[in-house]
Order: structure tokens, then sequence, then C-alpha cells
């Protein structure tokens, strides 16, 4: 307003100075009237433009006052991320669990494949014993036959009485295994001839008239027959022990061998999984890289908040 007053004025002095020049005055009068208005156009556009850049200065602080409210707490979050992960409080994969699953089980098996030998194994001494005894008892047996009747021709059992009468004493230490010779020998003789093979093993030995016995007679024949007859039972039975023992031990040596194959297996693979689990190498890496991912992003942010808060202090 002040230059309109001194156009103004101007165009007053101008007009004072003649009468003649008064068109061409007043042409510039008018022109600088336009002038004005001009001018005060452009002022009120340079004050709305003002306004404007104000109103947008004042939205761009808000946003960069909001932006680093959320990156500090974004860098407290990660800040304790980092340390519960240096710390080992959160784990990023299931390796843990799975070898910790893996480790149970093959432990599991290892139980049960020892519980199960350990059966197998009590088993086989319970009938390697029983086989042992059998055998101890066939063999006493015949020893005590054969015996008998050693130096004699005829092999026949009737002789026998004298030996039994002259080592009575000696063969209480061979009761029992007699005794389970006897018990043996009715699972394959007849009831006669058990009891006849008792009589003579244990000692049960009934008078007989000698004197009938021994002479030549289909009688004594008959007895020496029976004789024989028990002696190869006898015999037949002890080589099907021996040979029922010779199996069922190679049979537990293989068994054992097995086992002591897949103990080693699976005890490999137990210490190779209790291994893992010490050195947790998946896990340490991806925490690993879980961590320089976390700590670049901090970095980032605090860079920034510090950019951000520089521009909204000037």
């Amino acid at each position: 307003m002040a230059r309109s007053f001194r156009l103004g004025g101007l165009a007053f002095l101008l007009l004072s100075l003649g009468a003649v020049a008064m068109s061409p005055v007043t042409r510039v009068v008018e022109l600088l009237e336009g002038l004005s208005k001009q001018i005060d156009t452009e002022a009120k556009a340079e004050e709305d433009l003002y306004e404007t850049f104000v109103c947008w200065a004042k939205s761009i602080i808000g946003q960069k006052t909001r932006s680093n409210a959320a990156a500090t707490a974004r860098i407290e979050e990660l800040e304790t991320y980092i340390k519960d992960l240096e710390a080992g409080r959160i784990e990023l994969t299931t390796e843990r669990v799975d070898l910790e699953k893996e480790i149970e089980t093959l432990r599991g098996d290892l139980e049960v494949a020892a519980e199960l030998r350990k059966k197998e194994a009590s088993e086989y001494e319970d009938a390697k014993a029983e086989m042992d005894q059998a055998i101890t008892a066939l063999e006493s047996a015949l020893e005590v036959l054969q015996t008998a009747s050693k130096d004699k021709k005829t092999g026949s059992l009737l002789s026998l009485r004298s030996t039994l009468d002259s080592s009575a004493s000696s063969r209480t230490a061979e009761a029992s295994a007699l005794n389970l010779a006897v018990s043996l020998g009715e699972k394959v003789l007849t009831p006669g001839d058990t009891r006849f093979l008792q009589r003579l093993l244990i000692g049960e030995v009934p008078e007989h008239d000698w004197k009938k016995l021994n002479r030549k007679a289909t009688f004594k024949m008959s007895y020496k027959a029976r004789s024989e007859k028990i002696e190869g039972a006898l015999q037949k039975m002890l080589d099907t022990f021996k040979s029922n023992l010779k199996e069922a031990t190679e049979k537990e040596e293989e068994a054992q061998a097995l086992y002591d194959k897949l103990n080693e297996a699976k005890g490999d693979e137990l210490q190779t999984a209790e291994d893992a689990l010490t050195k947790m190498e998946k896990e340490t890496g991806a925490r690993g890289l879980s961590r320089e991912q976390s700590v670049t992003e901090v970095e980032e942010l605090k860079t920034q908040v510090a950019d951000d808060t520089k521009y909204i202090e000037q």
C-alpha cells in the first residue's frame, strides 16, 4: 500500500507540470496502478506459499517424530532380542528337540536290545545247564555200565552186581546223576527196561539164581540183549543231547555276535547325536546369522533416528 501512495504522488506531480503532458502521464499512472496490483497479487501468492511450506514442514516433522519413536522402540526390542540370543534363551531351530528325541529313541533301542539279549542268554544258560547235567548223567551211567562189563566177553549188564557191591560208597556222589539218567531213560525205554536200568544203576539189583542165569539158555541171552539195548538207547540219547547243546551254543554265539554288532552301531549313532547336541551347529549358525542381521538393523535405525532428530532441530 505504501508503494501505491508513492506512485500516486508521483503521478500528481507529473500532472502539475503542465496540461500538455496529461495524456502520457495518465497512461503512466494507469501502468503504475496495474504494477501495484500485480505486486499485491504476487505478495499474496508468496504468503500463501510460505504458509503451505510451514504446514508441510510441520507434517514432515510430525512424521519423523513418530518414525523416531517407532524406531527407538524397535531398537530396544532388537537389543533385548540380541541379548536373549547370546544368552541362549531363544532357539531358532528344532535341532535340540530333534536331537533329544533321537537320543531318547536310541537309548530306548539299546535298553530293549540289552534286556532281550540278557533274557536270551539266561534262557541259553538254563538250557545249557540242563543239557550239561543230562550229558553228565548219561556219561556217568554209561561209564558205570561199561566199567561193569569191561573185560567181560559177554558184555552182559548182569555182571554189574559185583561192581555195585564193591563201589557203592564211591558212587554216592554220582547218585544224583545216575537217578537223572534213569529219569531220562524213562523217556525212551519201555517200563520194563526202565525198571531193569534203575535196579542196575542205583544198586537195587534183585537176587537172582546165578546158577540158573549162568547156564546157556535163551533166558540168559534175553538179558544180554536187553542190556545191549539199554546201552544203545542211552548212547543215542547222549549223542542227541550233545548235538542239541552244540547247536544251541552256536546259535547263542551267533546271537551274541549280532547283538555286539548292532549295539556298536547304535552306540555310534548315539555318540554322534550326543556330540551334535553339544555342538548345536545348525542352531549356532542360525543364531549367528540372526544376530548379525539384528545388529545391522539396530545400527541403521540409530543412524535414522540421529538424522531425523537433527532435521527436526533445524
